[in-house]
């Protein structure tokens, strides 16, 4: 809602991952209301600024999609509802399955690459040294690209010609007075102790197939009521002033075997960094 209606209102949305902004200008309607399309391309958070005023918004992809399971905008409305509820759960016991533009800021280390080690899938922007050196939106306007490596670890510099990138920092002695001659080295492509903000694309650009099964499984449960899974986990029952015992388990998964099986595939090897 705006203050006037009929009136034009200029707008700026904010993509909170990296600043970015979308500038436009909206005409309210009769009732003082104004429609403005968010950005969908990528799972991320954003604010509105219209009116004097800032809202915030969260863009996320569902699971399962709410209009293939209701004709009617009730039923449509009770399995977003719960849709909804069962991503939580599959995103509280595994990785998350968005896809999003994310930051990474690091330094150059005298090399031909920048190590990744979120899933990149694309180099959206770079800065080198808060200077911007490459958008994937306007690729001619600039000499050199920003690519993946095949293997999808690290950023690299695309190339036509033979080359044979640096996987290590060159060791450089310094010189003698007494040299006649220096040894200069050209700067590497990613020169050591350089800034470089890197704006990527990561996560999932299509949603697995069984994940949306999983979701569509734990749905089935909350629609039929069995939350409360958590009677399946008791361990011993003692009727003298009701002390029960739970099986450790109960206290991991999602609570449906089946869907913990499906997620198990997507669990990381590395949880904690130094901790295996």
């Amino acid at each position: 809602d705006v203050s006037n209606a009929s009136t034009e209102y200029d707008y700026t949305v904010i993509d909170l991952a990296d600043s970015s902004e979308i500038n436009g200008t909206v005409t309210s309607n009769a009732l003082s209301k104004v429609t403005i399309n968010l950005p969908s391309i990528y799972d991320n958070d954003y604010e509105l600024v219209i009116d004097g005023n800032s809202y915030f918004y969260e863009l996320r992809r569902p699971y399962s999609n709410p209009n293939n399971h209701g004709t009617v905008a009730s039923e449509i409305s009770e399995y977003a509802s719960n849709e909804e509820l069962a991503r939580a759960i599959i995103d509280a016991d595994s990785e998350e399955f968005y896809y999003k533009k994310e930051v990474i800021e690091t330094t150059g280390l005298g090399l031909d690459y920048i190590p990744v080690w979120k899933e990149v899938h694309k180099v959206l922007k770079v800065y080198e040294n808060n200077i911007l050196v490459w958008d994937a939106d306007n690729p001619d306007d600039y000499a050199v690209e920003y690519i993946l490596t095949d293997d999808k670890t690290a950023i690299t510099m695309a190339s036509s010609e033979a080359v044979n990138r640096d996987e290590s920092a060159r060791i450089i002695l310094p010189s003698s007075p007494t040299d006649i001659v220096e040894f200069n080295y050209a700067p590497r492509g990613f020169p050591k102790g350089w800034d470089y903000k890197l704006i990527v694309a990561t996560g999932y650009p299509s949603l697995p197939s069984d994940i949306t099964r999983a979701a569509e499984l734990l749905i089935h449960d909350i629609e039929c009521g069995k939350l409360d899974y958590y009677k399946r986990y008791i361990a011993a029952y003692n009727t003298d002033q009701f002390r029960i015992q739970f099986d450790k388990s109960m206290f991991s998964g999602t609570g449906n075997l089946i869907v913990d099986k499906i997620l198990s595939k997507y669990e990381k090897s590395i949880k904690y960094i130094g901790v295996l």
